[in-house]
């Protein structure tokens, strides 16, 4: 309970999305089977929901978190940016491999904002990064296999911006299902107004913006990260 509450302590409530969290930091055990395929360790999780429901700053609290943590964001990122790149050199007058996050990650966590809003090219680079854990690249005159042992944690708003109240979840989830099969866990956040629970979220907006220093995690965020680590 110290762990949970030490994730994100500025955001209000939200205990069994931060729990999730902190298991997917920890990350589990690779195994290998006697067939030489490999079963991943690590959790892939996604939070679709209302805008406003402070998704991204839980992405950028666990980007901090993590010992080794990247953050991109659906808009500003590419294929080549997310996996690999082949670009020329002028130097060594030839060919070279730049990594990207993914690879850069590699045993660390990515986090993802605003996935919906990737293109569909550049957002299937993300296949076979997530469930084989590596990143195969075939351009130019390189062949090369990268590691990508990385976990993903990713945020997406609904297709119409919004929850439905009376459309299933899944039917709401703009994203392909071929990727949605991928993240082990998925959790809607909805803003629903509720008396009792938004005066309690304002009361604790008010007190962060009255004083910053007042909200102290449990644990320090060094050593949390020293922990993890």
């Amino acid at each position: 309970e110290k762990l949970i509450n030490s994730i994100a302590p500025s955001i209000y409530g939200d205990e069994v999305i931060k729990e999730a969290l902190l298991l997917q930091l920890v990350g589990g055990v690779k195994k290998i089977r006697e067939d030489k395929t490999a079963v991943r360790g690590d959790l892939h999780v996604l939070l679709v929901g209302d805008p406003g429901a402070a998704k991204s700053s839980l992405l950028m609290s666990v980007s901090k978190v993590a010992p080794k943590g990247r953050f991109v964001s659906g808009k500003g990122a590419t294929a080549a940016g997310i996996t690999a790149s082949v670009i020329k050199d002028e130097f060594l007058k030839g060919w070279a491999l730049e990594a990207g996050a993914m690879v850069l990650a590699n045993k660390g966590i990515v986090c993802i904002d605003e996935l919906d809003k990737m293109d569909k090219d550049d957002r299937s680079a993300l296949h076979e990064a997530m469930e084989q854990q590596r990143i195969s690249i075939s351009k130019a005159n390189i062949q090369a296999t990268l590691r990508a042992e990385t976990t993903v944690l990713a945020a997406a708003n609904p297709k119409l911006g919004r929850f439905d109240m009376y459309t299933p979840i899944p039917a709401q989830i703009d994203l392909p299902p071929t990727l949605i099969n991928r993240f082990d866990l998925i959790f809607p956040v909805r803003d629903v107004p509720n008396k009792e629970k938004d005066e309690k979220i304002a009361k604790h907006v008010l007190k962060l913006h009255h004083d910053p220093k007042d909200i102290n995690p449990e644990i320090p965020i060094n050593l949390l990260r020293k922990y993890i680590a």
